[in-house]
């Protein structure tokens, strides 16, 4: 069930009218969740929903297991289930990447086994959901959270429908008390998220699904272009992604806060960034969240010298490229941005304002530039395709302009609305105008959306992941 699309915007309708008619009744509330959120879940693939149920009780049943004294008992549970989440998610995404690889480099030594391909299908959001599961039971076994009896509000964080399938990564500590608590409606809070519902979607159907159109169009068959090409196409890219993966954030977060449900924020208007590292605090803030938390801080984070500072940070931004596929182009991304952060880890930190200023503006784009070639590895379809690519652009002519003038069209406007509202959390949660334009502006994106099409069947990005 795509967020952009006219099935979605029943169901969530559905959902809130239900969801409040249990008003006070929190126990029906959560079931009623469980049961819609498995429903979303099951439109894709209703044979998944076993995966996720088996997640949910193995997850939920070994931390009940834990006596809460971390002794070698506590230890022993928690990680049996993290290993078995993780093989899990391993099995899925990982397993012909492996065997790929291996095969590869016993073919270095003139070895080719005849090993068959395994047609393993990925779930959808698996590796989303799974992240959830592992924070629960490592935070339960540090004491961070208490374990919770109720396996339906459990499940529910789990599987809680909006932030299922691309997140945001949510941690026990912040979402699964909001299931354990009565919740009233809250008009403000609705309107707000109904807001930040049709920004997303601004973002999904006019920006990204616009500008994806040309992505495909010069990157899918880079001999057919130029290097200045191919350096549009990077860029084009990073907006599209931009849009796409942040537009999904805002819908989730804006239909979770109709249920009065509060998530954190996924980004930060990345692109007005002064430097790599404040991009990286700004960009997908859940997962690098997540690896701070659960492998850059037990490796030692920043407290053992800097070299090895530099290698956590590198093992951090090496793991969330392979963590958004089996390639190893994510891999190449991963590492790369890593790399860019190098020099943060070795030079003295110099504090920045929060939100850039006018005169910040060409160190924006210089990061933004810097950004969208490293992202280039991101969007290839494999290394071949990535080599081709880099062939064109280190070895074809920079005479020629780039083709393709058009997304910059939906681009400008973008982000000029951006930078004006970049001290929000997004741009329509606050409009210093009358109340008739403002309506006027939700009624012009609202036509623009339905005129360049919902249900299109453009799938969302990050769904792959």
């Amino acid at each position: 069930m795509q967020f952009d699309s006219y099935t979605y915007a029943l169901f969530l309708s559905l959902v809130f009218f239900i969801y409040w008619g249990l008003h006070r009744r929190l126990r029906w509330q959560n079931l009623f969740l469980l049961v819609a959120s498995y429903v979303f879940y099951g439109w894709w693939d209703w044979r998944m929903l076993g995966l996720i149920m088996l997640t949910t009780l193995t997850t939920w049943g070994s931390v009940l297991m834990m006596r809460g004294d971390r002794s070698r008992s506590d230890k022993a549970w928690a990680a049996a289930n993290v290993v078995l989440n993780v093989g899990i998610l391993a099995v899925f995404k990982y397993l012909n990447f492996f065997k790929d690889s291996f095969v590869y480099l016993l073919g270095l030594f003139g070895v080719h086994p005849d090993w068959p391909t395994l047609n393993i299908l990925l779930p959808v959001g698996i590796s989303f959901y799974t992240f959830q599961a592992i924070s629960y039971t490592i935070d339960a076994y540090r004491g961070d959270v208490k374990p919770t009896r109720d396996v339906v509000a459990f499940g529910v964080y789990i599987a809680f429908f909006p932030q299922l399938v691309a997140g945001p990564i949510e941690r026990a500590t912040n979402l699964l008390p909001q299931f354990l608590r009565v919740k009233s409606f809250d008009y403000a809070t609705a309107v707000v998220g109904m807001r930040q519902i049709l920004w997303g979607l601004a973002k999904k159907v006019i920006v990204a699904d616009s500008i994806g159109y040309y992505v495909d169009q010069i990157l899918y068959n880079p001999y057919h272009y130029t290097a200045w090409s191919m350096v549009w196409g990077g860029i084009l890219f990073v907006v599209q992604i931009y849009a796409d993966f942040s537009g999904y954030s805002d819908i989730a977060i804006g239909s979770a806060r109709l249920l009065n449900i509060r998530l954190q924020p996924n980004f930060r208007y990345p692109f007005f960034s002064r430097n790599m590292k404040e991009l990286w605090q700004r960009w997908h803030i859940s997962l690098i969240s997540w690896f701070r938390q659960y492998v850059y801080f037990p490796m030692g984070g920043s407290r053992r010298g800097k070299w090895r500072t530099a290698l956590n940070v590198m093992v951090l931004f090496t793991l969330s490229g392979l963590w958004h596929g089996a390639d190893w182009t994510f891999v190449i991304w991963g590492v790369t941005n890593g790399l860019l952060m190098l020099p943060f880890v070795f030079l003295p930190r110099k504090q920045l304002s929060a939100h850039a200023s006018k005169r910040d503006i060409p160190r924006c784009l210089l990061t933004f530039f810097i950004f969208a070639m490293a992202s280039i590895a991101f969007r290839a379809n494999g290394v071949v395709h990535f080599q081709e690519i880099c062939d064109v652009m280190f070895n074809t002519t920079w005479t020629q302009r780039p083709l393709h003038g058009q997304p910059l069209f939906y681009m400008v406007p973008f982000f000029l609305i951006e930078w004006a509202g970049r001290k929000h959390e997004f741009p329509l949660e606050h409009l210093p105008f009358p109340t008739w334009v403002r309506w006027a502006i939700y009624w012009a994106l609202l036509i623009a959306i339905s005129i360049i099409g919902l249900d299109r069947n453009m799938q969302f990005i990050y769904f792959q992941f």
